[in-house]
């Protein structure tokens, strides 16, 4: 019991783990470090940017974003599993003067957790 209950554990801090490197490189407004955490092709939707992106395409999308848009802020408000077993996290950023929505969605792939949908929108 003790054990199950140990293994439960780990796996909900790794994957706890995961999400905070991506608000991390948020952050600290690191793209290089944000982009190691997605898959080798990623649904990336961010103002002015909407499709399915390589790792090297949404590097440069995601370095113009944060340039422009110095996060002051991030945090997750919300994480759970889907259906499918891949997991979610929902979130909140604040850049100078606007507020945006996060969202991503992780799969482990080849042994560690990568990101396959991350999406920024604004907040109306």
């Amino acid at each position: 019991m003790a054990c199950m209950l140990l293994t439960c554990f780990s796996v909900g801090v790794a994957g706890q783990n995961d999400n905070e490197k991506v608000i991390s490189a948020l952050k600290t407004n690191d793209p290089v470090a944000l982009v190691g955490c997605f898959h080798t092709m990623v649904d990336l939707q961010i103002p002015g940017y909407r499709g399915s992106f390589s790792q090297n395409q949404a590097s440069v999308i995601l370095k113009k974003f944060l340039a422009d848009h110095r996060i002051n802020s991030a945090g997750i408000t919300r994480e759970g599993t889907n259906s499918d077993g891949s997991k979610y996290a929902l979130g909140e950023l604040v850049t100078g003067g606007k507020k945006y929505r996060l969202y991503f969605v992780t799969r482990e792939t080849a042994g560690k957790q990568r990101v396959l949908v991350f999406k920024i929108t604004a907040v109306v």
